[in-house]
């Protein structure tokens, strides 16, 4: 390493002077690190909306700097002197400090990417329920997570052609890469099918983070969307993960695609007795109450009147899904509450009666039913008696004969007087 004449002296006073030197540029860079950071708190605490400054970029600059610090000051103590040549294993630490500073500066890069994915969502905070809201956040995590791959495969290769060995491989692999994309295109199509899914999911607007969704018979809300797969959880916190290409290749149904506002029912089977006039007055109460009825829809009508129940059923909106559920609870329990209250008689319930009257003998009923096919007949014939009435022209011509016969008799009588 050294030369073998230096003293065990002399070489402890180089090492203590190689230590030293990467103290130096640790605590330089700690430094720097520290700087950082009280910028980015004090710009924090001024607009708490740039929180994701600190969350993105505060460990990343902090590694940066500090191997940077270190390795800098390493180099330096190392580095040739007039009278002191080099350490034999300087180039191998300066090689290691070199791939260590590129994947570190990858880190920061991918940093820099998270702080402008959150910016751009950040814009948007008070409308995170719109269709607009929820495209740009679909978009921005998976345009996020492609540049994020990029960068670290950007990363690993500059580190690999590092070496000579892999240089030389390097040249030759771009000399057969329509050979090898072939190889590769074949052995992963069916994930390269569900990258480019995943893509056209996120440039496209048919599905977007936040939406509700029923895919494959599994309905929730769509979590996650990355370049193979869709996260989608359900309302008891349970998740599906489902293969992009689902989305892409089959039906499925979206029910939040132009607007989160969603309609729910709410039905009861109550009895025969229900008043539905009062309980459709008792649900506007409700709703007019409840902060989170968003004042579109308030209806309630009878859907069933079949079998010894009624079936009532309440309409409601609100402004989301999540919205929409805790309001269909409330208001469900806000009318039990009132039938059990103010209604008591319009609960289901079995009757068992006994039968009242008994029924009349077989000839009783013929009787009745004669006697009714008579008055029916009889009824008839009077409306038809009074609706007949003699044409105009038939009165009229009766009233010219009585006319003449009266002017005839008038003359005869005329005649024998004189």
């Amino acid at each position: 390493m050294w030369p073998h004449d230096d003293s065990p002296a002399e070489v402890a006073l180089d090492l203590l002077t190689i230590v030293g030197h990467a103290v130096a540029g640790f605590l330089i860079g700690a430094v720097a690190s520290i700087l950082i950071s009280l910028i980015m708190a004090r710009v924090v605490r001024r607009n708490k909306k740039l929180s994701y400054l600190s969350r993105n970029l505060k460990n990343p600059q902090r590694l940066l700097l500090l191997l940077l610090g270190t390795g800098i000051g390493v180099a330096v103590a190392t580095g040739p002197l007039p009278f002191q040549p080099s350490p034999a294993w300087r180039p191998y630490f300066m090689h290691g400090f070199l791939i260590t500073i590129i994947l570190a500066a990858a880190y920061v890069i991918s940093g820099i990417i998270g702080t402008i994915r959150d910016a751009v969502i950040a814009r948007n905070t008070d409308a995170i329920e719109t269709p607009h809201f929820r495209r740009v956040r679909t978009q921005m995590q998976v345009i996020s997570r492609v540049t994020v791959g990029v960068v670290w495969l950007g990363a690993l290769a500059a580190s690999l052609l590092t070496f000579d060995q892999f240089r030389a491989i390097g040249a030759s692999v771009l000399a057969s890469a329509g050979v090898l994309s072939l190889v590769v295109g074949l052995a992963a199509q069916s994930s390269l099918t569900n990258v480019f899914a995943g893509v056209q999911l996120a440039l496209t607007n048919a599905l977007r983070v936040g939406d509700i969704v029923v895919a494959d018979g599994n309905q929730g809300v769509v979590e996650e969307i990355t370049l193979t797969y869709v996260v989608i959880k359900s309302w008891d916190a349970r998740r599906w993960i489902l293969p992009s290409t689902l989305f892409t290749t089959q039906t499925f149904e979206n029910w939040t695609r132009l607007e989160p506002k969603l309609l729910g029912i709410v039905e009861f089977d109550l009895d025969w007795l229900i008043p539905v006039e009062a309980m459709r007055i008792e649900l506007k109460r409700i709703l007019q109450n409840n902060p989170l009825w968003d004042g579109r829809e308030a209806a309630l009508e009878v859907t069933n009147a079949t079998g010894g129940t009624v079936r009532v059923r309440g309409v409601v909106s609100a402004r989301s899904a999540s919205q929409l559920w805790d309001l269909r609870c409330r208001v469900r329990e806000e009318l039990i509450h009132w039938l059990q209250t103010k209604a008591v008689y319009a609960l289901p319930r079995t009757r068992l009666e006994p039968e009242t009257t008994t029924a009349p003998s077989p000839s009783a009923r013929r009787d009745f039913v004669a006697q009714v096919k008579a008055d029916w007949e009889a009824e008839q014939a009077d409306l038809t008696a009074t609706q007949v009435l003699p044409p105009v022209e038939e009165v009229a011509s009766q009233s010219q004969e009585e006319e003449t016969g009266r002017h005839s008799w008038l003359k005869a009588l005329k005649r024998s007087l004189s």
